[in-house]
């Protein structure tokens, strides 16, 4: 069993002026977290995503849908979709979850 608290993450991650902390990973499963101070469009995935939305607000596009997200929602983003954060009215801070892929690959900002 892992247990994490998210205080104590969002803490490290402030300490560390960090954008991103992976919190565990096991076989097909990746936990991390990380703040988008300003939009951050992201390169498609080789595995599905979750995000559940602990701070901020802002918006968030995947594929051709557009959301509002704020504290406390979740977000479904399928593996080979291109996804970003953009109009961020309060910094987001996320967790994470990747699934489906035992070698996480392709988390990288597209240009």
């Amino acid at each position: 069993m892992t247990h994490v608290s998210t205080e104590e993450l969002i803490a490290a991650l402030e300490e560390e002026d960090a954008q991103f902390a992976e919190v565990f990973s096991k076989e097909s499963i990746t936990l991390e977290i990380g703040k988008y101070p300003t939009s951050s469009p992201k390169n498609p995935h080789t595995e599905d995503e979750v995000y559940y939305i602990i701070s901020g607000s802002g918006m968030i596009r995947v594929g051709e849908e557009t959301y509002t997200v704020e504290s406390g929602d979740v977000v479904f983003v399928e593996r080979g979709l291109e996804h970003d954060f953009f109009n961020i009215d309060e910094e987001i801070t996320a967790l994470t979850i990747f699934v489906g892929s035992a070698d996480p690959s392709s988390y990288s900002i597209r240009e």
